[in-house]
């Protein structure tokens, strides 16, 4: 892992960053293919919303897209997580107003099982953590993660690779890191919850699908009847679920046309990743 902290080779920040003292920030997590990342615009859009609804300095873009490529260079694909605070200084929880923004990159390896994940699919449990509400935060990556930790705990605990996760009016919202596409009485649906991160990759799929895609809200009942599930993330792309609670659901077609969809538009600028 290569990491840059406001543009130096760094691997650590004050003890006094509010991101750290009390998850006061934003990130995103991105894939480069090439030096290219496919999403950078909606990325972008989404690290603007969450900077303008939490009252964070934006970056300058161009200069962090720049140190993006540097760490990007020489690899085929690769996934760079922007992380941006509000920085040091206030008292407690009051922020100081004029403070100056932390802004955090790190770069990782692609993960191994996601080729494996796309074709044969992923074991998934139904998660007993419920998402909170919060109107304030409704959509944002925001660096308030614990209940995502508490989800992904359980998977460890069970054995399983992913988690269905609800929100606290008994909605479904998303899975631990991704957003949720579910075929419910012949009808591809994705869940419509406030507590659930307004995923770019789904975004991107919802503006031009190969299948038409409801977005409404989910009850418990709706996904003990769906047939298939997919998981969409902006790294993972499109995953088939092979189990939920050890139910068997379907890898079809359909599946493939949205995987198929995603690779052709998404991936044009790596021939032999």
């Amino acid at each position: 892992m290569k990491t840059l902290i406001n543009g130096q080779a760094l691997d650590h920040v004050a003890a006094t960053d509010r991101g750290l003292l009390f998850g006061d920030g934003l990130f995103e997590t991105m894939a480069f293919w090439n030096g290219q990342c496919p999403l950078w615009e909606r990325h972008m859009r989404r690290l603007t919303r969450g900077c303008r609804m939490l009252g964070i300095a934006s970056p300058d873009f161009v200069l962090v897209e720049d140190e993006c490529r540097a760490l990007a260079q020489s690899s085929k694909r690769i996934v760079i997580r922007l992380t941006l605070t509000r920085g040091s200084g206030g008292r407690g929880y009051w922020p100081d107003v004029t403070g100056k923004p932390t802004r955090i990159l790190q770069s990782r390896e692609w993960p191994e099982s996601l080729e494996k994940q796309q074709q044969n699919g992923m074991k998934a449990i139904t998660s007993t953590v419920r998402l909170n509400l919060q109107p304030a935060l409704a959509g944002l990556k925001h660096c308030n993660r614990i209940e995502q930790v508490l989800a992904a705990q359980e998977c460890q605990q069970q054995g399983a690779e992913e988690a269905l996760v609800f929100d606290q009016s008994g909605r479904l919202a998303e899975a631990v890191s991704s957003n949720l596409l579910l075929r419910y009485q012949g009808r591809w649906i994705t869940p419509s919850s406030p507590a659930a991160v307004a995923g770019v990759g789904l975004e991107w799929l919802l503006a031009a699908p190969p299948l038409k895609i409801q977005a409404r809200a989910v009850e418990l009942a709706q996904v003990g009847r769906a047939d298939s599930i997919l998981v969409i993330n902006s790294v993972g792309g499109i995953r088939p679920l092979s189990h939920l609670d050890h139910r068997a659901l379907i890898i079809d077609q359909d599946c493939r046309r949205f995987q198929n969809q995603w690779n052709q538009k998404l991936i044009p600028v790596c021939d032999d990743c």
